[in-house]
């Protein structure tokens, strides 16, 4: 019901529900033909992205459109980022389109709060000089450790990961993003 009142706007909408024999949702639409058409096929596509979220035979997808419209973000995140942080933890994931599909028992709430931590710790690397790719092994650093960005980054610096740029204050990967990610993997286990 959530979900379908904040995609729908509209005074012409009823929406019922039964929890006696598992959860039954009836939805009634009033309006021009036209605007009829348009709010059911987008009721469809909110009970399809649904149906996938229940998983079938552990393999859950979420659409991003849901995780981003639910998280409280106060800055930017790609969302593929995500999908690393996924991986650190040991949970097959992988972007499909706009969906974000999972093996496991990843809950909506679960990605929606990841989402949410991610945004934390972009919004607070947002003045310094960091580069995009450093910006991303930072994030995950910090999330999946705890650590604040300056403990983070300091760390980082230690284990080789960052490195300055010439004699400047940016910060930047001293590897590829891939093999920074195999080398946080193993910091972090």
């Amino acid at each position: 019901m959530e979900m379908v009142t904040s995609k729908i706007k509209s005074k012409e909408i009823l929406i019922r529900y039964d929890t006696g024999n598992g959860i039954r949702v009836w939805v009634s639409i009033q309006g021009e033909p036209h605007e009829v058409s348009l709010y059911s096929m987008e009721i469809r596509k909110i009970y399809n992205d649904i149906k996938l979220m229940r998983g079938k035979s552990g393999v859950y997808t979420y659409d991003i459109s849901i995780i981003l419209n639910k998280a409280r973000l106060s800055a930017a995140i790609p969302i593929d980022l995500v999908i690393d942080i996924l991986h650190m933890k040991g949970i097959n994931a992988e972007m499909e389109g706009s969906k974000i599909r999972i093996v496991g028992s990843t809950t909506l709430e679960e990605l929606v709060g990841i989402a949410e931590e991610l945004s934390r710790v972009y919004g607070e690397m947002i003045d310094m000089e960091i580069s995009a790719q450093a910006k991303r092994v930072i994030a995950i650093y910090s999330l999946l450790t705890g650590k604040g960005i300056k403990d983070s980054i300091k760390d980082l610096l230690e284990q080789g990961l960052l490195s300055r740029y010439g004699d400047t204050e940016l910060l930047v990967l001293s590897m590829d993003y891939k093999h920074a990610l195999l080398r946080l993997q193993e910091l972090i286990e």
